[in-house]
């Protein structure tokens, strides 16, 4: 399995084992190159390159250990819910490599900016999104198995306390990062932080995978009568309690836009998603649980950056330094907001 891939892309012997194995894999599907791969992007956790064929582009990804259970997990969804994901050309699991075709184009190169045309796509999305989490809440330890992060709410406390044990990951001197007088802050909000997940692990729904970055960059569309959706980059993903995924209601709004989320929008589509869910808990009670996710998913998000950056803190540029620095600050001082404003504080 790849370390650092910043690292990885300076060695030639890597990249010509890279394109070696991917025109093996589609040698024995019957398919050509037809040129150079083109880098898409690469990452310290995860590098994507191009590869023109014959019958289209095909995607190769390889994954450093901090995601190494990507292509595995990818493997499982591709069986077990093949309209939600992309079918898998090949995988190398020990190596954590996976090829994959072309989705063709994601949500954000159809969206309009147009609040009703966001809010139409995004519930349509929010059902299949749904669907496919409660389906997959059968499937908790098997998804552990392959390597899926564990950021179950009965352990999220101790995931906590871990982070503020070593400061050295949240404190960093880039504008908005957090600071040494946040720490005391964020130590005295441990015992509400324990008292919010024990409720929200008892409230229900169950556990299930949480993709943790899903976006209109990340979501594939197929537009027609029956216009359909595939998610794709599951490199953040997690099993948590499923409201976790909201905990962001950035997420809604275009990634190439200046619009802005607007509340009545955010409540629409949050009504949409939690409609989907067990008939058994009255709709204050889903609510309920929504608002203690959307406060303790801070956390998981926090650690989303820590998992991805962490580890190459010393090795990365300064411009990713200082994005990890604000994202980790951004999400720990909306943990502190969120908690406090539950039940009036």
């Amino acid at each position: 399995m790849t370390a650092n891939l910043l690292r990885q892309r300076e060695d030639p012997t890597w990249l010509a084992a890279t394109a070696e194995w991917v025109e093996q894999k589609l040698a024995e599907r019957g398919i050509a190159l037809t040129s150079s791969p083109a880098e898409v992007r690469v990452l310290p956790w995860s590098a994507v390159y191009r590869f023109p064929t014959m019958t289209g582009d095909v995607y190769f990804k390889a994954c450093a250990p901090s995601q190494g259970f990507e292509p595995a997990l990818m493997c499982y969804l591709a069986e077990r819910r093949p309209g939600d994901v992309l079918p898998v050309l090949a995988a190398d699991l020990g190596r954590a490599w996976l090829l994959m075709p072309d989705g063709g184009p994601v949500l954000s190169d159809v969206l309009q900016e147009d609040v009703a045309d966001i809010a139409r796509h995004w519930s349509m999305v929010l059902g299949r999104l749904a669907d496919l989490q409660i389906d997959l809440s059968q499937d908790v330890g098997r998804l552990l198995a392959l390597g899926v992060p564990d950021r179950r709410p009965e352990i999220l406390p101790a995931l906590y306390r871990e982070l503020l044990a070593r400061p050295e990951r949240l404190l960093h001197d880039a504008p908005e990062a957090l600071t040494a007088d946040d720490l005391p802050k964020l130590r005295a909000l441990l015992p509400r932080v324990e008292a919010v997940c024990a409720e929200l692990a008892a409230s229900g729904p169950p556990v299930t995978l949480v993709h943790d970055d899903l976006h209109d960059g990340h979501i594939f569309v197929r537009l027609g009568e029956n216009t359909s959706y595939v998610f794709f980059d599951y490199g953040d993903a997690c099993i948590s309690h499923p409201f976790v995924q909201m905990v962001s209601a950035q997420r809604f709004w275009p990634i190439r836009s200046s619009i802005q989320p607007d509340h009545v929008t955010v409540e629409h589509l949050y009504g949409v998603y939690l409609s989907r869910w067990d008939v058994s808990m009255a709709v204050a009670e889903r609510r309920r649980a929504l608002d203690l996710a959307l406060a303790v998913g801070t956390i998981v998000r926090a650690l989303t950056w820590i998992n991805a950056v962490g580890s190459y803190l010393d090795e990365v540029g300064a411009e990713l330094r200082a994005r990890y620095a604000r994202g980790v600050a951004y999400w720990m001082r909306a943990l502190l907001e969120r908690v406090d404003g539950l039940d009036g504080g």
